[in-house]
């Protein structure tokens, strides 16, 4: 066979070229400071790196989705916290209100500046975030959570929808509130209705201890069967006890208004008794009573003046709920009218503190539960941070180069592709292609 001089320089070429290309792979192996640069370098080394790699992916895409999440709720833990100062303040003002030595315009000055942080509340409850969504409103978030009606009355336009943040392969948590629940379902306060059905009295009637009537009605209310709700108060006298006979016959035979009048307070001062009975006729409380002195059931206080042996029919109002900006707006309605009476503006000083007291108790609910979803997310970021970092070094570990290794692989290759440019260099001299 015939050596021919391509084939001597192919050959030579050809060896030179591996050589080379050997050098570059160390080379390449050191620079990326990894062993496994293509799947044919370790096949199973290779597929557990993309295993890796493939998780990490998957978790850094949950931590996008919890920096989204961790936003959202940090807007509306900032609202409510705003919200709960805000009825904090005018809780304060409504108490500074009831002073007695207020008069209507120090009044009307308390309620100006109560109807300024309404309207403050008011833009906190369709609060938006970043993008211009508007946080309470449930999933429907290009429209606001809160209208004001022609009324003047706040109504919920929202949906009680929740959105959801995946956090994890199995794992969703709400990222957004009801601003229904947190804002328009708040307990007005709970109260009654007291009816003379006989007898010849005056009657004053108030909620005495609302926490009493709350507890009360929770614990008695029926609102499947109104007729449970109803109760009956009677008056009269110890056996053997009454008024000169006298007296009675004045009352009876007396039909001129102001002269009843009299009457109810020629009774006044007297000792008595009562008793309340269910609307089953059983009795529920009794005691004896001074005519003219309370007499108070369960938070609610009756003061009978007149002649006992009168009998009041009580009910007990339905719960109801209603946004709270509108009972704090009624209130101002009857504090900055001149011609409510005492009793109507204790009432409406009630009904304003206790829907505030109702609603902060829920913001409360609402904030606690922001945390502990703000809290499940750092907890789900420290695992992910973790998760990943072992990824990284499981990884590392698969691919992992031995560096004194490689360097000496490098070191022989290199020697190895010198000496064949020697050799090449030599034959290349030799007589036989001098002739040619």
């Amino acid at each position: 066979m015939r050596v021919t001089n391509n084939l001597i320089y192919g050959q030579a070429s050809k060896s030179i070229g591996q050589a080379n290309e050997k050098i570059l792979d160390v080379q390449s192996k050191i620079g990326a400071q990894t062993n496994i640069l293509k799947p044919s370098d370790d096949p199973v080394g290779a597929s557990q790196i993309l295993l890796y790699d493939g998780k990490n992916q998957t978790l850094r895409q949950y931590d996008e989705a919890m920096k989204m999440a961790t936003g959202s709720l940090d807007y509306q833990e900032v609202a409510l916290e705003s919200m709960n100062d805000f009825l904090d303040t005018a809780r304060t003002l409504f108490i500074q209100a009831q002073n007695d030595i207020n008069t209507q315009a120090d009044i009307n000055a308390i309620a100006h500046e109560i109807s300024l942080i309404t309207e403050s509340m008011a833009d906190l409850m369709n609060s938006k975030n970043a993008d211009g969504s508007y946080i309470f409103a449930g999933t429907d978030t290009q429209s606001p959570a809160f209208v004001l009606g022609s009324d003047g009355r706040y109504r919920w336009s929202g949906n009680e929808g929740q959105k959801y943040a995946q956090i994890s392969e199995d794992l969703k948590i709400p990222v957004s509130n009801s601003g229904k629940a947190l804002f328009q379902d708040i307990w007005t306060n709970h109260t009654f209705n007291a009816k003379i059905v006989a007898g010849n009295v005056l009657m004053t009637d108030k909620i005495q201890d609302q926490a009493d009537l709350d507890a009360f009605m929770a614990k008695n209310y029926d609102p499947e069967r109104p007729e449970l709700n109803k109760y009956q108060l009677r008056t009269f006298y110890p056996e053997g006890e009454g008024p000169a006979p006298d007296a009675k016959n004045a009352d009876n035979t007396n039909n001129d208004t102001d002269e009843k009048l009299d009457n109810y307070h020629q009774f006044t001062g007297m000792p008595a008794n009562y008793v309340i009975t269910n609307s089953k006729g059983e009795e529920v409380e009794s005691g004896s009573y001074t005519i003219g002195k309370p007499i108070v059931f369960s938070g609610m206080s009756f003061i009978l003046e007149g002649e006992p042996g009168a009998a009041v029919d009580i009910t007990l109002k339905k719960p109801e709920k209603d946004n709270v900006l509108n009972q704090i707006k009624d209130s101002l309605a009857v504090l900055t009218d001149v011609n409510t009476t005492y009793e109507e503006r204790e009432a409406a000083f009630f009904s304003a503190t206790y829907s505030i007291n109702n609603a902060q108790q829920r913001v409360g609910e609402g904030r606690s539960e922001i945390g502990a979803r703000l809290n499940m997310i750092k907890d789900r970021e420290d695992f992910s941070s973790a998760n990943q970092l072992s990824n990284t070094v499981a990884q590392s570990r698969e691919g992992e180069l031995d560096m004194g290794a490689a360097a000496t692989e490098l070191s022989m290759k290199e020697s190895a592709l010198s000496a064949s440019q020697k050799v090449f260099s030599r034959m290349s001299n030799l007589s036989l292609f001098n002739q040619m």
